[in-house]
């Protein structure tokens, strides 16, 4: 069991090798909760709370009851978690078409810009307010088959900046405005991911070899 704390959301992930295993530890997590809960007098509101159960789109889904103070909590496909759309099939179709959107909306800016500043200006609103949203939370969606769709994007901000048509290469560009295609930021995100948390990746490697 672990928990997860940011700001005033909690998570708690239980994991099992078989839905035996995995009801019992949830008995027990949701045993100890309530049991702080009621010497703290607390009474959470179970209309915000759902439940997830993460798994392969060809595996079997194991979703065992799960009951806070009385209340059954639902399962949900979907939620969304400081931004980011987490989908129980670990699929990132969701936050790619999310983020699609938003860059969407942030290229018109650019372009509206364009007319108006300099090219060293746009360029740093470019770094301000795309590649900013572009890059967060890339290391979860960063492989997915659905990022070519944010490279899409990317590419059509790129050609309306420097002024190509539509279907020009802009592959040279990339190097001559020194910026990283989404492939190769999520490739450098996950460098810095590794070499930030390289101790305890080492320890987690180490504990699933042993089970």
């Amino acid at each position: 069991m672990k928990l997860v704390l940011y700001a005033d959301d909690t998570n708690i992930l239980v994991t099992g090798k078989n839905e035996e295993e995995l009801y019992s530890k949830i008995l027990v997590v949701t045993k100890q909760l309530d049991g702080w809960l009621c010497k703290s007098d607390l009474v959470v509101s179970t209309i915000k709370m759902v439940a997830m159960s993460f798994h392969y789109s060809q595996s079997a889904q194991l979703k065992p009851n799960i009951f806070i103070q009385n209340s059954k909590i639902a399962y949900k496909p979907e939620v969304k978690f400081v931004g980011i759309c987490i989908m129980e099939n670990l699929n990132w179709q969701s936050q790619i078409m999310l983020l699609s959107n938003t860059l969407n909306k942030t290229y018109y800016v650019i372009r509206a810009l364009k007319q108006t500043v300099s090219s060293y200006i746009l360029r740093n609103v470019y770094f301000a307010h795309f590649q900013t949203k572009m890059r967060y939370g890339i290391v979860l969606w960063g492989r997915s088959r659905e990022s070519m769709k944010i490279l899409s994007i990317q590419k059509k901000v790129i050609r309306m900046m420097i002024g190509l048509k539509k279907g020009e290469s802009c592959k040279q560009k990339f190097k001559e405005l020194r910026i990283l295609t989404v492939t190769s930021l999520y490739v450098l995100e996950v460098l810095y991911y590794m070499k930030k948390y390289k101790g305890s990746v080492r320890k987690e490697n180490q504990q699933d070899a042993t089970i």
